[in-house]
């Protein structure tokens, strides 16, 4: 299962590997910080790094890498529904990069991110009326579902390409390739680590 997720990922280029990785870092950082008083510095460090990564991937998917580009892997309604009855036959689809299903889940979750970071701006900057700390804990709540959804529906789908597989080869087997823009991952990792140090004063 594992080396069917790699190998998916292997379409990614350095810098939206980075991304999503610290993405989902911030993630579960915000996530168990999100009721501490103590450590409400921090979640909002981690909230504005989420934002931060989610502009980013934004402007990547104009002006990035082949696969990295929306133009290139956008899902059209029709493919979705073809590719999700494809899941029931012996030969599923086969997409370079993100599969539509994956990609339709990638393109709610920077939505609801975006809105989740930007009500929770509001609360901290205490802009506006109670009712956005409600909203951002309402959507925080979404963003954990849609978050667990994604990662079980990527992992059914591994298990799934698994079982089809036709040999051992095709299951183990891995491209071996040097990811393209490792310095913009480099510049990435650097603006985080400079950002989390301003606010964090370490």
């Amino acid at each position: 299962m594992i080396h069917q997720l790699a190998k998916r990922m292997m379409s990614w280029d350095a810098a939206v590997m980075v991304s999503h990785w610290l993405l989902a870092f911030c993630f579960l950082g915000a996530v168990m910080t999100q009721d501490s008083e103590k450590f409400r510095l921090l979640h909002v460090t981690m909230g504005y790094t989420m934002f931060g990564l989610v502009v980013f991937r934004l402007v990547w998917g104009l002006i990035g890498g082949k696969y990295a580009r929306f133009s290139s892997i956008f899902p059209r309604l029709k493919k979705v529904i073809t590719y999700i009855r494809s899941l029931f036959t012996s030969q599923p689809e086969k997409f370079i990069g993100f599969h539509a299903i994956g990609f339709l889940s990638a393109y709610i979750l920077l939505g609801v991110i975006l809105t989740v970071t930007i009500s929770g701006y509001l609360v901290y900057e205490e802009i506006g009326p109670d009712f956005f700390e409600d909203l951002h804990e309402t959507l925080g709540n979404l963003l954990i579902t849609i978050v667990a959804i994604h990662v079980g529906g990527v992992l059914i789908h591994a298990v799934l390409e698994r079982i089809k597989a036709k040999s051992a080869l095709q299951v183990n087997a891995l491209p071996s390739r040097k990811r393209p823009y490792q310095w913009m991952a480099g510049i990435i990792v650097m603006a985080v680590t400079y950002f989390w140090m301003t606010q964090i004063k370490i």
